[in-house]
């Protein structure tokens, strides 16, 4: 990987166009705070050693919550090398570099997975974001291959792209996040369908998934012959009949990302309402229990507090007034609590951040590597969008 690093490096210019954004080359998370970050991805590089092996959740060994590690095959994998792009885009450290493409090519394989609508988390956050560094022509090639994996799972029937396998045809609000990989590569020639499948993705996901008071479901049970709604719900990852907050965080991001590719109103209008259901049933520390109808003593989820920050900080750049405040304004106190009350602990922990929940009757007060990644993201952003 290090006889990678100098034409990565020569790539790199004083402006980075990275996911629809202009990043500055110095930016200015607080020192201490990357500070803190580094030492932790640190330490879980030391921890997990193998690249063909990728953090996923925490689990408590001899006293210690360390990583618990899967393959390729995992929805998870992309993250880690994506914390690595991410590192070496702030610091201009070739260290990170040398992780990244290390962790990134073991993931080459799964360009031609299409048994998952997670190939976009997969490779489009290892890929993808090794190409918009690089500008490699490689990267984008496997990610482009990435893409068409994805479209094999649409149906023009239901007008959506299939999640889950299985009886009928499942399709859960997670998905608007795998989308991305195909509005990034309608921009290149010969990709205009990808666009088109992404579009009606996400009206339908507007019609069918979104509540009036703009909480979502998680799970759509379509049937495959007609195109007709059989079910709306939760699923166990969510409460029985609840609003999973993550879930609600997905749903904030993956609208707003889809009014960045297209600008359509009703993608914003769509962000807007999920982002005031979130604000509006969050916890007073504004970290969200793991879904809004559980019981206040219960477990909280940081990975969703670290992504709808996220979210909301790009929601902010596309409002204005009041609105942008509220909204640039809640990022921050979910960011400023995270950093208070849920930091690892450098001398239990290899991860950023704790307290994370997966799902219902699923590990909670867990670790979660894309906890890790959207909170080192919404940190970058919450400075982009300081200084345009």
């Amino acid at each position: 990987a290090s006889s990678r690093i100098g034409s990565v490096k020569k790539m790199h210019a004083t402006l980075i166009i990275f996911v629809g954004c202009i990043i500055a080359n110095s930016i200015a998370i607080p020192q201490p705070d990357l500070d803190f970050i580094q030492t932790q991805v640190g330490d879980a590089v030391k921890q997990v050693q193998d690249p063909w092996r990728y953090p996923s959740n925490s689990k408590v060994v001899l006293g210690k919550d360390l990583w618990e590690t899967t393959d390729t095959s995992a929805w998870t994998c992309g993250f880690f090398p994506a914390i690595f792009w991410k590192l070496f885009n702030i610091t201009d450290d070739a260290t990170w570099v040398d992780y990244a493409l290390d962790w990134t090519m073991a993931i080459e394989a799964q360009q031609f997975n299409k048994e998952t609508h997670d190939v976009g988390f997969m490779v489009f956050y290892s890929f993808g974001h090794a190409y918009e560094i690089t500008g490699n022509d490689e990267y984008k090639d496997i990610t482009l291959n990435a893409a068409r994996s994805l479209t094999t799972r649409y149906s023009p029937i239901v007008g959506c792209i299939r999640s889950w396998n299985g009886p009928n045809f499942q399709v859960i609000i997670d998905n608007m996040m795998n989308l991305e990989i195909l509005w990034w590569a309608s921009t290149f020639p010969g990709y205009g369908p990808f666009r088109d499948m992404a579009i009606s993705h996400s009206d339908k996901m507007i019609k069918d998934c979104i509540k009036e008071d703009g909480s979502s479901y998680h799970l759509i049970v379509y049937n495959e012959t007609d195109g007709a709604v059989i079910s709306r719900s939760n699923t166990p990852q969510g409460f029985p009949n609840g609003v999973w907050s993550r879930g609600q965080a997905w749903a904030i991001y993956g609208f707003t990302m889809a009014y960045r590719y297209t600008k359509f109103d009703r993608y914003l209008t769509t962000a807007i309402q999920c982002a005031k259901y979130y604000i509006s049933h969050v916890m007073p520390d504004q970290v969200p229990l793991w879904d809004f109808a559980v019981p206040s003593n219960s477990d909280r989820d940081s990975s969703a507090g670290a992504i709808a920050a996220s979210a909301l900080i790009e929601l902010a750049s596309y409002v204005t007034g009041d609105m942008q405040t509220q909204f640039r304004s809640e990022a921050e106190r979910i960011l400023a609590s995270l950093k208070q009350d849920y930091l690892g602990i450098p001398t239990q922990s290899n991860a950023i951040l704790m307290r994370g929940t997966i799902g219902y009757q699923m590990p909670m007060n867990v670790s979660l590597i894309y906890g890790d990644y959207f909170y080192i993201e919404a940190l970058h952003r919450l400075d982009q969008f300081s200084h345009p």
